[in-house]
């Protein structure tokens, strides 16, 4: 097992995010406190005990780098925990730490710290042979997974998918198998196999449906819906978005899938409502990256709408936010969308300047080709877009519905 667990003891990902983060502030001390209890962890189960830094005076550093963390941050009651089960456990046990890092690992995630995230679930899985807890493994195979595909590292989701899908089958895991399924054919979408996906995750849909793993049917018509989507057939992909919301008890789980029924309702013209979902996501989602895609996304929406208020009201917002490259690069494209439909064509050539930088540096290719059909639209002074609406009488109980969830928020 150490030689699993030797590529990840030196977290490479928190060093980095340390060094180039600003000494003293609160992500900074959250990520310091989370690197100096990933290398106690390291210490503790290598060395059975013997290391320096589970003397009393590393156990005090660490203790103390937790507590420079602020008490309003979720990750500073998980640390905290991670080394209480060290100082109550007699002998090193990997198992008595797996639930907590996970729980941290998840935390990271959700915050939209992949590379970090990425670090803990390799680091469980470091130490955490399938044979000991195949429930552990599967969940952090999965979540793994996940953090490679949303950074675009195709290959590596591929060989977690598969690895949880092997220990699931192994186990006797129907249900866990099938959701690594699942995963599988999300992959295939992001790698813009739309074929493949729609076969692997029909399959799954019907599967899901006959055994009645009622949370697994919902990841697979969420897939489906990102699929029809792709596909232009909008109406098709409300529909399934919305059985998918129906269907699942996950709040993380429905701010996702509430986030692309509104982008499939902004493509069929019903904008009122997409406005009213990307409201609720951008109010209550769980996780800081969602929140982020609804925000952006209203803003093209009050674009669409000639909603000035709507649109500059969160382009001011997320202009301080720390985003990712590529969703900044779509902040900056639907900044300089906003900037063209209000008729102000310098700060739309602006904002696309800033949006070409980044998507050419990444290559995002479907992006950069609509930047520079934006700009030649821009340039020439050709009239902003006006989405048309489609067969909205298709998508109307859905409206209704979303209406509804915007008035019981509160939004």
């Amino acid at each position: 097992m150490i030689e699993q667990a030797a590529d990840v003891l030196r977290h490479s990902a928190f060093v980095e995010a340390l060094e180039s983060g600003t000494e003293g502030d609160s992500d900074w001390t959250a990520k310091n406190a989370g690197l100096v209890v990933l290398r106690l962890v390291d210490a503790w189960l290598t060395s059975a005990g013997d290391a320096p830094e589970l003397s009393v005076w590393g156990m005090k550093g660490a203790r103390s780098a937790i507590e420079a963390v602020s008490p309003s941050q979720v990750v500073r009651a998980i640390l905290s925990g991670v080394v209480d089960s060290i100082e109550q456990t007699g002998g090193a046990d990997a198992r008595k730490l797996a639930p907590r890092l996970l729980a941290y690992g998840r935390c990271l995630d959700h915050d939209g710290h992949w590379k970090l995230a990425i670090d803990v679930y390799r680091t469980i899985l470091g130490w955490q042979p399938p044979a000991l807890d195949a429930d552990m493994v599967i969940d952090a195979q999965m979540r793994l997974a996940h953090c490679y595909r949303v950074e675009s590292r195709y290959d590596e989701a591929a060989i977690a998918y598969a690895a949880a899908k092997r220990v699931a089958r192994s186990s006797g895991d129907q249900m866990k198998e099938l959701h690594a399924r699942v995963g599988e054919g999300t992959l295939a979408v992001a790698r813009g196999n739309l074929p493949l996906a729609e076969s692997i995750l029909d399959e799954a849909i019907a599967a899901s449906t006959l055994a009645g793993f009622g949370e697994v049917r919902s990841i697979a018509l969420h897939g489906r819906a990102f699929v029809a989507n792709a596909r232009r057939h909008y109406e098709d992909a409300a529909r399934f978005a919305y059985d998918a919301l129906s269907a699942t008890h996950s709040l993380t789980a429905r701010d996702r899938i509430l986030t692309d029924l509104a982008l499939s309702l902004t493509q069929t013209g019903a904008l009122d409502a997409a406005r009213d979902a990307f409201l609720v996501v951008a109010a209550t989602a769980q996780e800081q990256y969602v929140r982020w895609v609804a925000m952006v996304n209203l803003m093209e929406v009050g674009a669409l709408q000639t909603n000035e208020p709507l649109f500059e009201r969160y382009r001011r917002e997320l202009a301080g936010e720390s985003l990712p490259d590529s969703l900044r690069a779509q902040y900056y494209y639907y900044a300089a969308f906003g900037y063209h439909a209000f008729g102000k064509a310098t700060a739309a050539e602006g904002s696309l300047a800033d949006a070409r930088a980044i998507a050419e540096h990444h290559a995002y290719n479907q992006l950069s080709f609509e930047i520079e059909t934006l700009a030649g639209n821009v340039r020439h002074g050709i009239a902003a877009e006006r989405r048309v609406s489609g067969n909205v009488e298709r998508v109307r109980d859905i409206a209704a519905a979303v209406s509804e969830m915007r008035d019981l928020v509160g939004v």
